[in-house]
């Protein structure tokens, strides 16, 4: 049980891990060509892309609100990234990319080593 609650799998563990590593990656990603200072560049070549679509034009004749809605989606999304990033996992004290075998093996190494 994790936190006296109700048990969890080991495999619900690993899987919610994995999906805030992958959040983190998203949030990342988007929020950095998102961001005011790269918008220069970036919507230039959006719009270039989107040229002669609806959405390019929509684009193109809002270009004040993209900067602003641009300008705070990067700042929730890398705050929220961060915070996904430096977050505790609660008392798991699991890891889930390093298999148990392996872990005792490599304490079994240490111990021969030593002797």
């Amino acid at each position: 049980t994790v936190n006296g609650n109700q048990p969890i799998l080991l495999t619900q563990l690993c899987l919610e891990n994995t999906m805030s590593k992958l959040w983190v990656k998203i949030l990342a990603v988007t929020g950095f060509l998102a961001c005011p200072c790269h918008l220069p560049l970036t919507l230039p070549l959006l719009l270039g892309a989107l040229g002669g679509t609806g959405i390019g034009s929509f684009i193109g004749a809002n270009t004040g609100w993209i900067y602003g809605v641009a300008t705070g989606y990067f700042i929730v999304g890398i705050g929220t990234g961060l915070y996904l990033l430096n977050r505790r996992q609660g008392d798991q004290g699991l890891a889930c990319d390093v298999p148990v075998r392996s872990a005792a093996k490599r304490r079994e190494r240490t111990n021969e080593l030593s002797s």
